[in-house]
């Protein structure tokens, strides 16, 4: 199994916002989000994180493709978490992607998903966190990828050309970025 593994150079651009931080917690960060959906219709909702799959459940918006690890801040989920998030909508998928990189096995799970088109679930056995730049690569654009920023708030990322092309270059920074994961990241 081939993965990228996050280089320290990379770590302070990625901890930063690459959408549009809503700042808060809860109700009150949905009910912001919410407004957002609900103007911009987008084509797909794909979640990443626990917490903030949990939050948009819990504001009766039932993502496309939810990203999961079952930690929240390196932590394990509370039990009433862990039971809203396997909603009864979701296939779900299990996959393997170890802290700081990101997976062929992780990636090719998240294409597959986007692709079917059917409500998935994907629990990652490791860390999640990367997942968010591989979500943004295959969701079509006019999606939207949410992701918590800790202590913060959650980041709205709306899908544009330009956006996959940012991602892109960012992937590309990640050592053992090889023809192999190019392959992987332009089939059609």
């Amino acid at each position: 199994m081939k993965s990228l593994i996050l280089p320290d150079h990379l770590k302070s651009k990625l901890k930063v916002p690459h959408g549009i931080l809503y700042e808060g917690c809860g109700h009150e960060t949905m009910r912001l989000l919410k407004n957002e959906l609900n103007s911009n219709n987008p084509t797909r909702i794909i979640s990443v994180g626990d917490i903030t799959t949990y939050t948009l459940i819990e504001a009766d918006i039932l993502p496309d493709i939810c990203i999961v690890d079952h930690l929240t801040c390196r932590a394990r989920i509370s039990d009433e978490v862990l039971k809203r998030i396997h909603h009864p909508v979701y296939l779900e998928v299990s996959v393997e992607n170890p802290a700081g990189s990101i997976t062929s096995d992780l990636i090719l799970c998240i294409k597959k998903a986007v692709r079917s088109g059917n409500p998935t679930l994907i629990f990652v056995q490791g860390e999640e966190d990367l997942a968010v730049m591989p979500a943004v690569i295959f969701a079509p654009t006019s999606s939207i990828v949410i992701y918590g920023q800790p202590s913060s708030g959650c980041v709205l990322i709306n899908v544009t050309s330009e956006k996959k092309k940012e991602i892109l270059e960012l992937l590309k920074q990640m050592e053992d970025f090889d023809d192999d994961i190019r392959r992987i990241l332009n089939e059609d």
